[in-house]
């Protein structure tokens, strides 16, 4: 089964079926400098939230907060879905995402994915203008939908409030000729910064661990230059070789905002990356998360987990790795940068 996201649909979070990838050029683009001629993103700070998906929503909250991230209440959505958030001082965050009871639309493929995987779903990219990033993608021959609204309900809501935001997706089977992601994306404008300024105000994004943001989203691939040909048409700006070597893969980042998607494609039949597409389609695998102190990240991780946590000089600085056993199926390495040394 494919998670694609479509927030019009449900939230509104619909499941749809990913489009075929578009056929690979003949000539590499791994070492080419790709710099977009306008900006798919406008304004808005690029890599926004991931949406994990669980079986248990209250156990996965107190899971993560034995981690040390501060979860907030986050609401609910039709067909049965809640969710709830760890929100990050750059805007950025993690959307716990869980179904019960009468299950309708997406929301159902939601929950069939929990009980197979449990894990990441889906990369929301924010936006200045969702209208705006739509009319890129169909001029850069784009199979995209016109923008939706989304909200969610809150505080014993039954109906949904106005629009919140709007989001924009590409066509899960692109009309011929066209392109679309194959890669659980979207693309996502907020219409109101008080929900989040009202969430900082409240200390929300003051972590125990001090973590700070979502950097980095690393995707299991088929063909990394198949990927990396589809985001360039799209805007996005090529950036470094990355080998992450614990998952037996390689691949290339590709710049988003204020972070990236790490595109990776299995260098080993028996790595990780390589087990985790033998039972999953193309998807999220692992994240980064910056932190300002990563000894104290680390220490709040041991005692939770019971295990010693190493630490090796990741992508972005001194790292350690969160296994998807204790988060609830997707791997996080936390990082520290030279910016802020221990």
């Amino acid at each position: 089964m494919v998670i694609h996201v479509n927030f019009a649909a449900l939230l509104v979070l619909a499941t749809l079926p990913l489009a075929a990838q578009t056929t690979p050029a003949s000539i590499p683009i791994w070492n080419s400098v790709q710099t977009p001629a306008q900006n798919l993103l406008g304004q808005g700070w690029g890599v926004d939230h991931v949406g994990v998906g669980v079986r248990d929503l209250a156990k996965a909250q107190h899971e993560y907060e034995g981690l040390g991230f501060k979860v907030s209440k986050g609401g609910h959505f039709p067909g049965g879905l809640s969710n709830c958030i760890v929100r990050f001082q750059n805007n950025s965050y993690l959307e716990l995402l869980s179904v019960s009871g009468a299950q309708l639309g997406g929301a159902s493929d939601i929950a069939e994915f929990a009980k197979k995987h449990e894990g990441a779903m889906f990369l929301g990219i924010n936006v200045s203008s969702a209208k705006a990033a739509g009319d890129y993608l169909k001029n850069h021959n784009f199979d995209a939908a016109d923008p939706e609204p989304g909200s969610i309900m809150t505080n014993g809501e039954t109906k949904s409030p106005p629009p919140q935001w709007y989001t924009v997706d590409t066509a899960d089977k692109p009309a011929a000729g066209k392109e679309g992601f194959t890669i659980p994306i979207f693309f996502i404008e907020y219409l109101s910064k008080d929900r989040m300024e009202k969430t900082r105000a409240e200390g929300w994004m003051d972590h125990p661990n001090t973590a700070m943001s979502i950097h980095s989203v690393w995707f299991a691939v088929h063909n990394v230059e198949t990927q990396l040909r589809t985001l360039r048409d799209a805007g996005l700006e090529i950036g470094e070789s990355r080998t992450a070597e614990f998952l037996g893969a390689r691949g290339r980042e590709v710049k988003a905002g204020h972070g990236g998607l790490v595109l990776l494609e299995s260098g080993d039949k028996k790595g990780l990356l390589a087990e985790y597409l033998a039972d999953h389609d193309e998807g999220i695998i692992a994240l980064s998360v910056e932190v300002s102190d990563l000894g104290k990240a680390r220490r709040l991780a041991e005692s939770s987990t019971g295990s010693t946590l190493d630490t090796y000089k990741g992508f972005y600085g001194l790292s350690f790795l969160l296994p998807p056993t204790v988060t609830h199926g997707v791997w996080i390495e936390m990082f520290q940068t030279v910016e802020h040394p221990q």
